[in-house]
């Protein structure tokens, strides 16, 4: 961690923690600019989707249960030490809940897949 900054999730899909900060700089940039600076994100709308689009790629779709269409498991990706596995798994199955709403509108005709994550 760099001394004075705090790595609160920032971005479209919430940024968070000193070493993601820092492996999304590397990957953007080369350095380690958005570890010195964490709140630039904020700051920039083009910068929050690139973090996102980066930790999306490079964190969540790799995953076979991503690639399978378990929506489960990218939650899981994102934020699953607290809604898989800790004590908000409420907010996994809200988000599941709303996802089963839309997709028809997205893919007709596709079944939502809810694995992956507190099941």
């Amino acid at each position: 961690d760099v001394a004075g900054q705090t790595y609160w999730g920032r971005g479209y899909i919430q940024l968070s923690w000193h070493y993601n900060y820092l492996d999304a700089s590397k990957g953007l940039f080369g350095d380690d600019r958005l570890a010195k600076d964490p709140a630039q994100v904020a700051k920039s709308e083009d910068l929050a989707w690139n973090v996102s689009f980066w930790f999306w790629k490079d964190r969540v779709r790799s995953d076979p249960g991503v690639q399978a269409g378990n929506f489960g498991a990218a939650i899981n990706k994102i934020n699953g030490g607290l809604e898989c596995r800790g004590s908000a798994q409420d907010k996994a199955k809200k988000r599941y809940a709303m996802y089963k709403a839309v997709l028809p509108i997205f893919a007709p005709g596709e079944t939502p897949k809810e694995t992956g994550c507190y099941n």
